[in-house]
This record gives C-alpha cells, sequence and structure tokens, in this order.
C-alpha cells in the first residue's frame, strides 16, 4: 500500500512489543519508541511533568519524526498515526503515572478530531496536557472546538511554539490554553536584543492574564536560563536541564536539576531602591527645591538638563497635567516623532513616573526602561513631587536608559 492511501485494519498492521523497561510498536515496516524530556517548575525546583516523543525507525533507520507524519499521507492515514503515536506514549508513561507529573503529548495538526484517546488503565485525563499547535493552514474554529472537547474530558490544554510563524494574540484570548509554550526563537533573540529582554517579562505578564502557565522550552544554557527566570516564566524545559531519554532514564536525568533551577534565583540582583548616581541625586534634589520656592522651570531646571544623561525635564501639577514645554537638550528637528514633541497641556496622570510620586510623596522614583513618546527614544524616568505655597507639583526627568541600565540598554 502507498503511503498516501487509506489505511488498513489498525489492528492487523500494528504490534506492541512490551518489555520491563520499554513499550516499542511495530507498524508495518516502521517502528516506533518513546524518549521524553522532563519539564521542571523553577519555583518549585523539581520535575513537574515529562514531554512524550517520538522517536520511529524506518526499515530499521532511524528518522526525524516528521517522516512518519509526512503531509502527503491520506488524511485517514495520518489521523491513524496520530493515534498510534499519543497510545504508545500513554502505555509508556503509565509506570511513571501519578497526581504530581503531567504527560505532555502532541497532536499532528492536520489531524482532525473523529473520536476521544483511549488512556489506558491507570492514567487520567487530567495527568494529560494535549499540546496543539497553529500554523498557516490552521482554522480557527475548528483549533477551538478541539480545545473545548479536550477541556470538557478533564484534559489540559497547551499551546505549543508560540511567538512563532502564525501564532497570534488574539488566540490567546479565544483559546484560553491552560499553557503557553513560548518558541525556542524568542529567547534566541533576547539574548542578542535588549528590547526583546524587555518585552519577554511584559509578554509572559499577558499570557498569564489570560489564565494560562508560561514554558520556555529550549533552554540550553546557563544564560538562557537566567532569562527564563527574569521574564519570570512558570516552566522551563531543554537541553541545560535534561536530555529527551527512554522511560527507564528519564526520571534518572533529572538528578541535579535542583541547582540549575534555583542558582539562577539566587544571582538575580535586587534592584536597589534608588540607583541614581549621587551627583544626579543632589541636581535634582536641587531642583525640587527651587520649584518648591516658585522659581520659573527652565531656570529651575537649567543645571539638571546640562547633564548628560538628561535628555529632557517637565513639570506636572498635582493632576498629572504638564505645565508649559519641556526644559530639553534634544534640537526639535532630530525629534522622531515632530507632532508629539510639544508635551504642553498633555495628561500624564496614568504614567508610573506619577503614580508614584503622588503615592508616595518625599522619596525620589525612577521607572523601568520604557519608550519615550516625544523623540522614540528608550528613557528611564526620575520623579518626585515639590512642595510649595503655589500647590503641588511633580518634578520629572528623562534619563538616556543605557545610563543606569546597560545590560538592558537598546
Amino acid at each position: 500500500m502507498r503511503e498516501h492511501d487509506a489505511p488498513e485494519c489498525l489492528e492487523t498492521s500494528v504490534r506492541w512489543h512490551r518489555h520491563p523497561e520499554d513499550t516499542i510498536l511495530s507498524y508495518r515496516d516502521w517502528q516506533l519508541m518513546s524518549h521524553f524530556q522532563p519539564i521542571f517548575s523553577i519555583a518549585h525546583g523539581r520535575i513537574v511533568g515529562l514531554e512524550a516523543l517520538l522517536r520511529p525507525q524506518h526499515e530499521g533507520v532511524e528518522v526525524p519524526p516528521l517522516r512518519f507524519f509526512t503531509s502527503s499521507l491520506h488524511p485517514e492515514e495520518l489521523i491513524l498515526r496520530d493515534r498510534l503515536a499519543r497510545r504508545l506514549h500513554y502505555e509508556n508513561f503509565r509506570p511513571l503515572a501519578g497526581d504530581d507529573l503531567w504527560l505532555f503529548v502532541n497532536r499532528a495538526p492536520q489531524a482532525q478530531l473523529t473520536e476521544e484517546d483511549d488512556l489506558p488503565a491507570g492514567l487520567d485525563p487530567h495527568q494529560v496536557v494535549v499540546e496543539l499547535t497553529e500554523d498557516e493552514s490552521t482554522d480557527s474554529g475548528w483549533l477551538r472546538e478541539l480545545m473545548a472537547r479536550y477541556r470538557a474530558l478533564d484534559y489540559l490544554v497547551a499551546l505549543d511554539d508560540f511567538g512563532a510563524r502564525h501564532s497570534n494574540l488574539d488566540r490567546l484570548f479565544t483559546l484560553a490554553p491552560d499553557i503557553v509554550k513560548l518558541d525556542r526563537t524568542l529567547i534566541l533573540f533576547a539574548e542578542e536584543d535588549a528590547r526583546v529582554r524587555r518585552s519577554l517579562q511584559r509578554l509572559v505578564a499577558l499570557i498569564r492574564d489570560t489564565g494560562a502557565l508560561v514554558l520556555f522550552e529550549g533552554v540550553e544554557t546557563a544564560a538562557q536560563a537566567q532569562l527564563a527566570v527574569q521574564a519570570e516564566a512558570d516552566l522551563v524545559q531543554g537541553f541545560y536541564y535534561a536530555r529527551p531519554q527512554p522511560r527507564a532514564f528519564a526520571l534518572k536525568s533529572t538528578w541535579g536539576a535542583r541547582e540549575k533551577l534555583h542558582d539562577p534565583l539566587r544571582a538575580r540582583p535586587v534592584r536597589r531602591r534608588e540607583a541614581v548616581p549621587k551627583t544626579l541625586e543632589e541636581v535634582f534634589r536641587q531642583t525640587l527645591r527651587r520649584v518648591a520656592l516658585g522659581e520659573d522651570f527652565a531656570l529651575a531646571s537649567a543645571e539638571l538638563i546640562a547633564r548628560p544623561e538628561v535628555y529632557r525635564a517637565y513639570l506636572l501639577d498635582a493632576n498629572g497635567r504638564q505645565l508649559g514645554h519641556s526644559a530639553s537638550r534634544v534640537p526639535v528637528t532630530l525629534l522622531r516623532y515632530l507632532p508629539l514633541a510639544d508635551g504642553a497641556g498633555a495628561l500624564w496622570s496614568a504614567r508610573p513616573y506619577f503614580r508614584r510620586a503622588i503615592a508616595m510623596p518625599g522619596r525620589i522614583h525612577l521607572t523601568d526602561p520604557y519608550l519615550s513618546v516625544p523623540d522614540g527614544t528608550w528613557v528611564r524616568t526620575l520623579s518626585a513631587t515639590a512642595h510649595g505655597e503655589a500647590g503641588t507639583f511633580v518634578v520629572c526627568a528623562d534619563l538616556a536608559a543605557d545610563t543606569l541600565d546597560a545590560e538592558n540598554a537598546p
């Protein structure tokens, strides 16, 4: 029978070979084996799941798994092979099953759902995480129905390879997966680009807001493990912690992983409340005093603006509205977003630098790096309240982002 033909009867073409240490499945001229790669919780410092990975041999030669699921297959044959692979993984995982360990299994994205998986005795749906991947041809309605059907049966559902190729943010809300696996390309980009490093933590927070856990896959080095910790990932997976192994060795391969999980937590630097150089802090406090005394802001901030790390300074009232133009050393002709350059009258009450200054008066506050509106540069903003006879004001100064945080500067 050619590979694109419809399948034969399943029972006549499948042979199971059960051994104490492993179960192997023979299907025509294929031999199929399961390997398992551990998945860890960073906070718990231990293994919480195993991803089942198919290791096929064709006519005695090991080949990539995608050869077994080639797109040239007849749709019914693809469904059959997809279910065969999961049945093999269920059988191999069963001796390891427990409520403290998830089994992650993949579904071929092209295979339609015709009937539910039959789990072997001793394995319950709540112990299984079904991984689904969206691609260009994936119908969002079908994917949503598939997730809903698995969830109704008490399976957990993971959205795999998120952040690569055809992933869309709207799918996070419409599909509402239990776990989102971030594609390895994101962590590779984050190693090279500070903008991606800054955005990664925000992406993790956004995913959590949808009610999903975040899993970083493909972590291969200590530096990448540190990035996962800094982004506040929930779960991690990759060669750095443990490689895929047959069932007999899968759990043994996790020995020593606890230290790799917790070392980045211990090594993670605690950001000081104020990381502002003393000379800059003194000039900023002098500006606060002069504003409190009622001096014109352009004069009061002149020494501050003369500092090489300061892009601009501006004054807000107690409601967050900017009073007058910004004092700036950036020529107007060089501003990237010229229509937004004039901040006079703008309302900045929603910005962290204003809210923190009003909530905690008497302290100098420093924001994380962000993209400034006037010129599209990356800045960090110093802010503090100034109290005088004319009322309460908030003094703000935008600093070059790399002044105090060179590691995460663009």
